[in-house]
């Protein structure tokens, strides 16, 4: 099935998002994206989640083709306008899949709304220790300096030019940097809301079964310590995937994700 593109109504105004996939009776899978991106992040592995299920991708309020907030949301805000866009969908139960950003943003769409949220898939947690988020959210209050430094933007274009970590072609990447640019001087209120957002307290009160796989990219030991305050996960190794793995789709991660999904 084609993949459509759609809004919905929201606090910040109106809310972006992209669906493919069949209403067969598997439950839906709603992925959330990392900062700066958008849902277009997720776009070869919705094309290949959807052959058996419905896959909503939404674009993060302030990112991507979502209207922004006046000012950086709290993660509670941005959660809180995706759970008005799973209410205007009308759906009864879904699956959510978050990577970075999209990991804290799923986990309180789950505790906002306990009764309609059935399982997580969670790979990238970007758990920092309190005593060190303070720090690592000074380095993102200021935004970026597009103007105020020449070479910082040729900069960002040539780390996008030569980067292979994504594992994205050419096209790919002119078309994630232009995601990036959409977002303006709005780039780092995603890592602001993830630096504020109490993730020692939060975590521990998930209750829905939880995979957290852990490939081989930049918040594998992050993402290994946060999984112990989890009640409910499965910590799933898998060393051979980099982090391109929603690049490139490998059937080890998309076996994995269908399995503890299940069809039902």
């Amino acid at each position: 099935m084609t993949k459509t593109a759609h809004y919905v109504d929201c606090q910040f105004g109106q809310l972006h998002y992209y669906q493919q996939g069949e209403n067969n009776g598997v439950v839906p899978l709603i992925c959330f994206h990392m900062s700066p991106y958008s849902g277009r992040y997720y776009e070869k592995f919705q094309a290949e989640m959807s052959k058996d299920r419905i896959v909503i991708c939404p674009d993060t309020p302030g990112y991507g083709g979502s209207d922004a907030p006046l000012a950086p949301a709290k993660m509670e805000n941005l959660a809180g306008a995706m759970v008005e866009m799973i209410d205007a969908l009308g759906f009864d139960e879904v699956d959510l899949l978050g990577f970075h950003t999209g990991v804290f943003i799923a986990t309180e769409v789950a505790l906002l709304i306990p009764n309609k949220i059935r399982k997580l898939v969670l790979p990238g947690i970007p758990f920092v220790p309190l005593e060190k988020r303070k720090i690592f959210k000074n380095n993102y209050e200021n935004p970026r300096p597009y103007f105020d430094e020449p070479e910082f933007l040729c900069g960002k274009w040539d780390a996008a030019k030569v980067s292979e970590s994504e594992g994205w072609d050419e096209a790919r990447k002119i078309e994630m940097f232009g995601e990036v640019m959409r977002c303006g001087f709005r780039s780092n209120w995603g890592f602001l809301a993830v630096f504020d957002y109490d993730a020692d307290e939060k975590l521990k009160k998930v209750k829905q079964e939880t995979l957290i796989p852990v490939a081989d990219e930049m918040l594998a030991a992050s993402t290994r310590a946060a999984a112990a305050l989890f009640s409910k996960a499965t910590l799933m190794e898998l060393p051979d995937l980099k982090s391109d793995l929603f690049e490139k789709c490998p059937e080890l991660l998309l076996d994995s994700v269908r399995v503890f999904l299940g069809k039902n």
